[in-house]
């Protein structure tokens, strides 16, 4: 199956969610995507990079907070439609879908912002490269 169906429309952790695999769960008994078995197959992180090992430091999404606001850095070229960032999607703490930012890699550069008032335990958010996938990085808040 094409990556791109296999994301689209289902959305990539509530994906990683639904298969019938061990979980690793947080204190809370929340879902901890960032050490589940999925980590490095399905989705990567800067430290399960997976295949794309070397390839951390242009595609994991970096996060910085400012009150109730998060600016979201992805370090990679826009090379056109050749290699590039197509969106950042941001997740809350129970992996469910808060926004999402589409980029043209014509124009973009891969940077976002998310006011995220009300969020109190955590969030994750997936910076989908056309060649490289879906990075995932987390922050506590």
């Amino acid at each position: 199956m094409h990556r791109r169906l296999f994301l689209k429309g289902l959305g990539l952790i509530g994906v990683a969610s639904s298969i019938a695999a061990p979980k690793i769960a947080l204190a809370d008994g929340m879902l901890d995507p960032m050490n589940s078995n999925l980590t490095g197959s399905l989705f990567y992180t800067m430290e399960a990079p997976g295949r794309w090992a070397g390839k951390e430091a242009g595609h994991v999404p970096m996060i910085e907070r400012s009150g109730n606001m998060i600016e979201v850095t992805t370090g990679h070229e826009m090379d056109g439609y050749t290699h590039y960032i197509i969106k950042h999607i941001l997740l809350d703490e129970n992996l469910e879908f808060v926004a999402e930012t589409m980029f043209d890699p014509q124009t973009d550069a891969p940077i976002s912002t998310y006011d995220i008032s009300g969020m109190d335990t955590a969030l994750y958010m997936v910076s989908l490269c056309n060649k490289h996938d879906a990075w995932l990085n987390r922050l506590a808040l």
